[in-house]
């Protein structure tokens, strides 16, 4: 069979992916930043090896994890707003008219979770052909391809929070096609919600003792706490709060508020964590999109991301005042966000104007999907639903003990929730979190950016059809067997 260096085609769709967007992402990843379509692309653990690096920089894609996955949890949430001054993207979600069938925020991220699961497949259709010859610079065959199963289940959990429902509400048939090999032709339908993340775990377990530390560099691949995180995120999805604290303390440990501990981010890091490569290394990181510095001038995460705000080129997507200043005197506030006070040179009102995002404008910093402060908040919400008092402990020693020391949040009840999703929101502005929140916990997105009459930009209510995002209309025409979301 001929060779091809392009990205193998989705398993669901004929969709095929210019690379040309994306290599400045792979060069650090593979030699030649793809995957080889043969049927003798894999010989040998060296090959195998260049694979899982090709892998990685499918994870780094910009209509996926390196850009408009992360960007989408913000923009069609409550926190995030569209500037007037902007370049014309995104422009939709200040209406709510974001989530199409023909076009929207949907088709781009499908296609490139389902191209990546589509190489993870190929990949691992390698299990059991070849010999795991000794060698001191890799890991063994089975890490190898336990990394292959990790990306998969990030990709699967990432298409459920999206395309399906809660798990045990609405229609559990809309899950999302499962396919566990590669086959360009295959026309599969969806799988039920159970079914999907029960599978991400059954893998998940299997690999997280397997997996070791990051063979790919610091953090710059999947390693056992990043999979024990992950697996925590699936299981809080599932609503199994014994297991998803379980993941939650062993990440954290019974010491991860001692100041000498050195897990998670401390308050005097918080200002440099985003902005120098040392902080990349911290135990905060447990995984992260890898950077390449072969050409610093073009390479600014967040002129790609588009959530930048003032310090990039497109200068449009925010952080809404109002809720930013529920923040005063923290760490945060004048840190990650507001800045420079770039934005003040925007015309409107004191009350209307946009809170720039400090994150990611460094050129040399590696893309962070995953922290292990997020740990701290899956703990709080496990929490939440066996004692709310316990869960603004939680979370009332963590924001005293690293952002903010006056902080003095005294709810209780279901409010002990809507304080755990504020603080969660602002922690991890930004960084793929938000819209899955808010899904996942049954809270209506109200648009914090209020128009020029002071009403709110957009509302959602709670059951409204955008909580699950169509299929795109591409994967409609060429599969007959796919149920497409309700309401579309």
């Amino acid at each position: 069979m001929k060779k091809t260096k392009l990205f193998i085609l989705s398993s669901l769709i004929l969709y095929l992916f210019s690379s040309c967007s994306d290599s400045f992402l792979e060069e650090n990843y593979t030699e030649a930043g793809y995957i080889i379509i043969d049927g003798e692309a894999i010989k040998n653990k060296t090959d195998l090896s260049k694979n899982i690096r090709g892998l990685y920089s499918t994870l780094a894609n910009t209509s996926g994890f390196g850009g408009d996955f992360l960007n989408y949890q913000e923009l069609t949430a409550d926190l995030a707003f569209v500037s007037q001054r902007n370049s014309g993207y995104y422009v939709g979600t200040n209406g709510g008219t974001h989530i199409t069938v023909d076009g929207g925020a949907g088709g781009p991220i499908w296609n490139t979770l389902y191209n990546s699961i589509a190489n993870a497949n190929f990949v691992l259709g390698y299990e059991g052909k070849i010999a795991d010859v000794s060698d001191p610079d890799l890991p063994a065959l089975d890490v190898l391809f336990a990394h292959a199963k990790v990306i998969r289940a990030f990709n699967y959990m990432s298409l459920l929070t999206l395309f399906s429902p809660n798990y045990g509400e609405g229609d559990q048939s809309l899950g999302v096609p499962y396919p566990v090999t590669y086959d360009k032709d295959a026309k599969l339908p969806r799988e039920t919600v159970s079914k999907v993340i029960d599978n991400v775990i059954t893998d998940l377990e299997a690999v997280k003792d397997l997996i070791g530390v990051s063979y790919l560099g610091t953090n710059n691949s999947f390693n056992q706490e990043a999979v024990k995180l992950l697996l925590a995120r699936a299981y809080l999805y599932k609503k199994d709060y014994v297991k998803a604290l379980q993941y939650s303390n062993e990440l954290l440990g019974s010491d991860y508020l001692n100041q000498t501990s050195t897990k998670l981010l401390k308050r005097n890091d918080v200002g440099t964590f985003f902005s120098v490569e040392t902080a990349e290394s911290s135990s905060e990181v447990l995984f992260q999109l890898e950077y390449s510095k072969a050409d610093p001038s073009t390479q600014d995460f967040g002129q790609y991301w588009g959530t930048g705000g003032e310090s990039t080129a497109y200068k449009q997507n925010f952080m809404a005042r109002d809720f930013w200043k529920k923040f005063a005197g923290d760490i945060r506030a004048n840190t990650w966000y507001s800045g420079t006070g770039a934005v003040l040179s925007y015309p409107e009102a004191a009350e209307f104007k946009p809170v720039d995002v400090r994150k990611f404008i460094n050129p040399y910093r590696d893309v962070v999907l995953l922290r292990r402060t997020e740990a701290v908040f899956i703990k709080a919400e496990c929490e939440y639903h066996s004692s709310p008092t316990t869960a603004m402990t939680t979370l009332r020693n963590w924001v005293r003990a690293f952002r903010s020391p006056a902080y003095n949040s005294t709810a209780t009840g279901t409010a002990v929730l809507d304080e755990i999703l504020n603080q969660k929101g602002f922690e991890f502005f930004v960084e793929g979190l938000r819209f899955s929140d808010l899904k996942r916990n049954n809270k209506p997105i109200i648009k914090y950016q209020p128009d020029v009459n002071g009403q709110p930009l957009t509302t959602i209510p709670v059951g409204d059809r955008r909580f699950i995002w169509p299929i795109p209309f591409s994967e409609v025409q060429l599969n007959p067997n796919i149920k497409q979301a309700p309401g579309y």
